[in-house]
């Protein structure tokens, strides 16, 4: 048990260093835009990620069980739900249009790595 707490521990920490790194490399390239797009790719591509490892790896794997754990440190559903509501202060549209993309960009990458890798 300890150890699978550990792996699961290790796997999240280094999702989260990767959410900092992609977040910060998205910032710093794309200044002028005020979109959320590092959450928007973030999610996206943890969503394709995920459904890539549920497709690939046996469901008891320990790897399976590892890289969940990164995903789930990678993505972040609480930062996108707050853009959502701040946008939504400064713009309703854009705010309705950055929640219905994700979502099924979500799904449609999931699908994707799930199906066909």
């Amino acid at each position: 048990m300890i150890l699978n707490v550990l792996i699961v521990g290790l796997g999240a920490s280094i999702g989260s260093v990767l959410r900092f790194i992609t977040t910060k490399f998205f910032k710093d390239t794309f200044k002028s835009i005020s979109f959320p797009i590092a959450t928007l790719f973030i999610n996206i591509s943890g969503s394709f990620l995920l459904g890539l490892i549920n497709g690939q790896l046996p469901k008891t794997s320990f790897w399976t069980a590892f890289f969940i754990a990164i995903i789930g440190g990678y993505t972040t559903f609480s930062t996108y739900m707050n853009e959502t509501v701040q946008m939504n202060f400064k713009n309703k549209i854009m705010a309705i249009i950055y929640y219905f993309i994700t979502v099924l960009l979500g799904i449609i990458a999931a699908l994707i790595g799930y199906v066909f890798f």
